[in-house]
């Protein structure tokens, strides 16, 4: 618990946000990487070093080589799991391990990661920010465990709505089928089978028995502006239009008082009309 609480005052006290940190470590030469790697050695609680050199690892992965930088990232996104699974540095883009599907997929690493993240669920911690990473780390490849993170976390802290509206991308994520992201974090391909699969069914149930119109309005967000730009099929996007028009109502039947509900629906109604095939002319 020291140890989380000193890391967290070395971030606050140089004032710049791990999502900085890493950025600059995206920037950096392969001689500075070294120097941290040493600086590390000595102080390997210094999360600052850690987040520069995820940077490095995942942008500049080309200058120390592939199986160099795989092998470093491996390392450092398994240490931080195991001691700092709350961390904001934990929960970077750049810490996440791929399976398969791309360049820098770490099988291995996938697998010794997962073990790390099953064992927290498991472990009574009681930090709703640990649960936000693992949900992070999971959210495209298996969604169904990024969910248990979510709920966790929502049930640790049930007033923060952080948790209904992760829980809304993530289940908009499950209803489109998204399974790849890209380097600015949005989506970029779907699957169709996952479109129809458990998960997708699952979100579309909790999603139908949700309350919570922060969850709802993420939701339908989620399916106006990506249903609309990864979906081929016109026929589709109407669906997923009419899903977040559903979804809309819901929220406002839930939460009344709001008047952007009714700003929304009217977007939401104006996009599905320019998308609806023209009516041919009588002749």
């Amino acid at each position: 618990m020291l140890r989380g609480v000193a890391s967290a005052a070395l971030l606050l006290q140089i004032a710049v946000s791990p999502d900085q940190l890493m950025r600059q470590g995206a920037t950096m030469g392969l001689g500075p990487a070294r120097d941290l790697e040493t600086q590390l050695e000595s102080n390997p609680e210094d999360l600052a070093v850690r987040a520069k050199l995820l940077g490095f690892y995942y942008y500049q992965w080309m200058r120390p080589g592939e199986a160099e930088s795989k092998a470093a990232r491996r390392r450092h996104i398994l240490w931080l799991i195991e001691h700092h699974p709350e961390s904001a540095v934990t929960g970077l883009g750049e810490a996440g391990l791929d399976e398969d599907g791309t360049s820098m997929a770490d099988p291995e690493g996938y697998r010794e990661a997962r073990k790390l993240w099953l064992a927290l669920l498991d472990s009574g911690n009681k930090s709703a920010y640990a649960f936000g990473n693992l949900a992070r780390f999971f959210q495209i490849s298996e969604k169904d465990l990024a969910e248990k993170g979510l709920l966790k976390a929502k049930a640790l802290q049930p007033e923060n709505r952080e948790w209904d509206y992760r829980l809304g991308y993530l289940y908009g994520l499950g209803v489109l089928g998204v399974d790849a992201m890209g380097l600015n974090g949005q989506p970029t391909s779907v699957d169709p089978y996952a479109q129809k699969g458990a998960f997708a069914e699952r979100a579309r149930k909790m999603l139908a028995e949700s309350r919570s119109g922060t969850m709802l309005d993420v939701a339908a967000s989620m399916l106006w502006r990506y249903g609309t730009i990864l979906t081929p099929s016109p026929q589709q996007k109407l669906e997923y239009m009419d899903e977040a028009i559903q979804l809309i109502k819901q929220a406002s039947a839930a939460e009344p008082g709001n008047p952007n509900w009714a700003v929304t629906l009217y977007q939401l109604e104006a996009s599905k009309k320019r998308i609806q095939p023209k009516a041919s002319p009588v002749q």
